[in-house]
């Protein structure tokens, strides 16, 4: 891997990072800071479950684009990009509040679609296998 592939694989492992961190951030504070956010999931074990899931959806992301599995990273990134902001744009306008985790969701998962695929590292869906484009 070149000096300049590594760098875009550590910024696209960063993406995942982050994200991961926010799931933990949304189960400390999350209730404190978005006072209608268990209600509007359903109760406390949907909105703990958001949490949680961001918290994974984080962790695959970065063993992902360290190459420790094997998932569509850009893929996921993407939605992760389009869900982020498209819940900052809808905390806007039906709370009027500022999301800025989901906000920072949406542009971490945007950080790590541009990214994974500039780190060289291509999944081949049908054969399950990882190859770099790069030597």
């Amino acid at each position: 891997m070149t000096e300049v592939a590594a760098r875009y694989q550590a910024l696209a492992a960063s993406g995942g990072a982050i994200i991961a961190f926010i799931g933990i951030c949304h189960e400390t504070v999350g209730s404190t800071l978005f006072p209608w956010g268990p209600h509007f999931f359903g109760g406390p074990i949907p909105w703990n479950a958001v949490g949680i899931l961001c918290f994974l959806y984080g962790l695959v992301s970065l063993a992902g684009s360290l190459r420790v599995i094997r998932v569509p990273v850009t893929l996921a990134a993407l939605i992760g990009t389009l869900g982020g902001i498209g819940f900052t744009i809808f905390t806007a306008v039906a709370h009027n509040q500022f999301h800025v985790f989901a906000l920072t969701i949406g542009f971490s998962s945007a950080l790590t679609a541009y990214c994974f695929p500039k780190s060289g590292v291509i999944l081949n869906m049908s054969t399950r296998s990882i190859t770099s484009s790069r030597h």
